[in-house]
């Protein structure tokens, strides 16, 4: 990913953060093949591991051989940026977004327990902000195994983590804090917040 020095992220942390934030990725591999998906990222003892999980219809499962790369892209607050919200003569049209890429190796989660311990972290993650929380607990009797059935569980070690934070922070201050407060106006408050923080 071309990331100029400007656009550079403030460190790792912030990395974690979006995916946290924005869970919902799309993982491609060497074959071109893509899945869009949510995932869990975990810390586990060698770094940070993500989790996911397609139906075993989906034949994309079959390129997470444990031997072939894949990348994960996290997209987080984003939105086109008008040269007419600063000056129409030297500026022109142009986007404004936060990505995160993550690469590593997909494999196959194989064992019962373990694919019952994510299903159930991933919907906590999920469900910890509602006031009557969903659980996995829930359920009818059956149904889980069903789901497992159902379901390919995979991880990815991540080895190698990057984002690119554009969000006007190569304009001088006046502009940016014009283009900030019109997309502010316009309702992007998620956008608006990230540029008032860059």
């Amino acid at each position: 990913m071309y990331v100029p020095d400007h656009f550079s992220p403030p460190d790792d942390a912030a990395l974690v953060d979006l995916i946290r934030a924005h869970p919902f990725g799309t993982i491609v591999t060497a074959d071109l093949q893509a899945s869009h998906i949510p995932f869990l990222l975990e810390e586990g003892e060698d770094g940070l591991v993500l989790h996911g999980h397609v139906a075993k219809a989906n034949a994309h499962w079959q390129a997470f051989d444990g031997s072939a790369l894949a990348l994960v892209m996290f997209q987080g607050p984003d939105g086109y940026i008008s040269p007419g919200w600063g000056d129409c003569s030297t500026l022109v049209p142009t986007w404004n977004y936060m990505i995160v890429h993550a690469k590593g190796t997909p494999k196959l989660v194989e064992g019962r327990a373990e694919k019952v311990r994510l299903l159930h972290l991933m919907t906590e993650a999920q469900e910890a902000h509602r006031d009557a929380p969903w659980v996995m607990g829930d359920l009818q009797a059956g149904k889980l195994d069903q789901l497992l059935d159902a379901l390919v569980v995979f991880e990815i070690p991540i080895t190698h983590l990057e984002g690119k934070w554009k969000l006007s922070q190569n304009r001088d201050a006046a502009t940016r804090a014009a283009f900030t407060q019109a997309v502010e106006a316009e309702g992007n408050e998620a956008l608006a917040g990230a540029m008032k923080q860059a």
